[in-house]
Formats: C-alpha cells, sequence, structure tokens
C-alpha cells in the first residue's frame, strides 16, 4: 500500500515536468508537408512566373508587323460601295477633300488638267468631298456628286466623308497620324493635297495654298516620279503643314 502511493506521486511528478509537456507538444503537432515540386502539363506548382518569362521572350523573338500602307485602306464610294485603294496599285495617287463653296475652289480646274496631263505617268487624282469645314460640301450625296458632274470633273469623286474628328476616314488618320505620316497633323482646311506613290506609302503633303498647277506642287510632283523626292516626315523638321484657315 506504500509503496503504490509513492509510485503514484512520481507519475504524477514526471506528467507535470517541462520535458513532459514539450515531447507531448512535438507528438501532437501535425507534419509539415513537403513542398510540392511535381510539373503539371510542362508548368511548375508555385513557378508561374518563369513560364510567363519564357512566354515573353519567345515573343520578343518575333518580329513585329510592319506598318499599313494605302492601299490596306478603303473609300466611300458615290454608289454605296467601298473603293479599295489597291486598286490603284501602280498609280500615283493625289488624294485631296473637297469642298465646293470653298474659297479654294478655284483650284478644281487644276485639279482636272493635272488628272488629264498626267494620266500617261500613272497619276490620279481622288477628292473626297467633305463638310468639315466652313460648312462648304452642303446637299445629299447625289446633289454633291451632280454639281461635280456639271462642273466637268472627271475624276473620282468620292462619296460626302469626315476627314476629322471621331467619324474621320481611316484613311485619313493614316496619312496624318501614322509612322510615315508627312509633318502636318490633322487636316486644317479644304483642297490639302497628299501624295501617294506606287507602292501605297504616303509620301509627301501640300497645303491648300499650294495649287495643283503651281511651281511648287508640280516640281514636288515630278521629283516623286522620278525618285528624287526627300519625304519630310512629322517630327523631323521643315515641310509642309496642313494649312489654316482662310480668313
Amino acid at each position: 500500500m506504500r509503496v503504490s502511493a509513492v509510485l503514484s506521486c512520481l507519475l504524477l511528478a514526471a506528467s507535470s515536468s517541462p520535458l513532459a509537456a514539450q515531447a507531448k507538444t512535438a507528438t501532437d503537432a501535425p507534419a509539415k508537408p513537403q513542398e510540392s515540386t511535381r510539373h503539371e502539363g510542362g508548368k511548375h506548382h508555385g513557378g508561374e512566373h518563369s513560364e510567363g518569362a519564357g512566354e515573353k521572350s519567345e515573343k520578343s523573338d518575333k518580329p513585329e508587323k510592319d506598318e499599313k500602307n494605302a492601299y490596306d485602306y478603303y473609300l466611300p464610294g458615290a454608289d454605296g460601295k467601298s473603293i479599295a485603294l489597291s486598286d490603284f496599285k501602280g498609280k500615283y495617287i493625289v488624294l485631296v477633300n473637297l469642298g465646293r463653296k470653298s474659297s479654294y475652289t478655284e483650284q478644281l480646274p487644276a485639279l482636272i488638267k493635272l488628272n488629264d496631263n498626267y494620266k500617261a505617268k500613272d497619276v490620279v487624282v481622288i477628292g473626297v468631298p467633305s463638310n468639315d469645314f466652313g460648312a462648304s460640301e452642303p446637299g445629299t450625296p447625289a446633289e454633291i456628286q451632280k454639281a461635280y458632274a456639271d462642273a466637268k470633273v472627271d475624276f473620282l469623286v468620292t462619296a460626302p466623308s469626315k476627314i476629322i474628328g471621331d467619324d474621320e476616314l481611316p484613311i485619313y488618320k493614316y496619312v496624318t497620324t501614322g509612322k510615315s505620316a508627312p509633318a502636318g497633323g490633322p487636316v486644317a482646311w479644304n483642297y490639302t493635297k497628299f501624295i501617294i506613290d506606287k507602292k501605297g506609302n504616303i509620301v509627301a503633303r501640300l497645303d491648300p495654298d499650294v495649287a495643283p498647277d503651281s511651281p511648287e506642287f508640280l516640281a514636288t510632283l515630278d521629283q516623286i516620279l522620278e525618285g528624287s523626292y526627300k519625304p519630310k516626315r512629322a517630327g523631323g523638321g521643315g515641310g509642309k503643314g496642313g494649312g489654316s484657315a482662310p480668313e
């Protein structure tokens, strides 16, 4: 009896000691899981960043897509159908925004003459009527076409279009803001002229006050035809601007 009491006291003291408590805690704690190293579809768990970096490196090795040229764009035809500028491959295009009530409408006969005289040199004039500047192109599309037909205009005249603003024709966004756009910024007035070469590159821009029969215009066009013209790119200094509105 006395021996049993002594053993009970010893067991009670051992169970309440710090070493016993530490051993119990270590035994009861759940085992820490090992970090997974398996691959799934070539992707290491917890290693997604390395795959993304690999994708970025792969993409950086691919060449950038070449910028569009004029042949990627369309103009609205007077008949409601689209006119692909790629139909004019091998031609030099003089693109000009028209306004028959504009003070520059006096240039219309010179544009007609230019289209006729340079036809043998693969030059075509395309006129884009627009009411954006000074409300100079009023009327319905049919009325506008009739007015130019009555004026004996024999070059292509498109349907009336927006030249500036949110709804501007994409071709005008290209010729004014594209990587290869000439200096000048957005078109500022009627009869701003752009010249596109045989490969669809926009190479020159001339102000409204540079008439199609002026020495400056004809010299520029002749140099382009000869291949000696040096384009004046936006931000590169020099070059004619879009022209300011007449007073």
